[in-house]
């Protein structure tokens, strides 16, 4: 029979069965949790993804939840979406272009984000766009140089 669970317990468990192998719907993760049963709804599955920041990526394997980056992972989480996401890459003086699916670039920005960086002052992103602005011209061509290899990696990762 399975209990509720408080909030940070179920989340952290939800963590963890995201960082131990690829979980590709909710409905996958109901039943992953249901298996340590722990009772839980859509809605509060749903609820929990957003309050983690966990991002849902189009791997080359197929779609996935990824947990927030953190020191760890941020590279990793990079490389994936920016094979998944990453349409196009622009260097405009001290300015990136980074272009993404209509709501991908959000999550291209938080992984470029978590990457801290020191070539980076900061990142904007819209809908499809992202703009990040490096410090010096020599930094907006090493963040290239970097943002471009990690999309091969994630790209030979799948």
């Amino acid at each position: 029979m399975s209990a509720p669970m408080g909030r940070a317990s179920r989340q952290s468990v939800i963590l963890e069965l995201l960082r131990s192998h690829p979980v590709q719907s909710q409905a996958q993760l109901a039943e992953e949790l249901h298996r340590r049963r722990i009772a839980v709804t859509q809605a509060t599955i749903s609820r929990d993804l957003r309050q983690l920041r966990v991002a849902r990526v189009t791997a080359p394997e197929g779609p996935r939840y990824l947990p927030p980056a953190d020191v760890s992972d941020a590279e990793a989480q990079l490389q994936v979406l920016l094979a998944s996401h990453l349409s196009h890459l622009e260097v405009v003086g001290t300015i990136l272009v980074l272009r993404t699916p209509a709501g991908g670039a959000q999550m291209v920005a938080a992984a470029v984000d978590a990457l801290a960086l020191p070539e980076i002052a900061g990142t904007v992103a819209g809908d499809d766009t992202v703009f990040v602005l490096a410090r010096t011209r020599g930094g907006a061509g090493a963040v290239e140089r970097r943002l471009r290899e990690a999309r091969e990696r994630g790209r030979r990762w799948g």
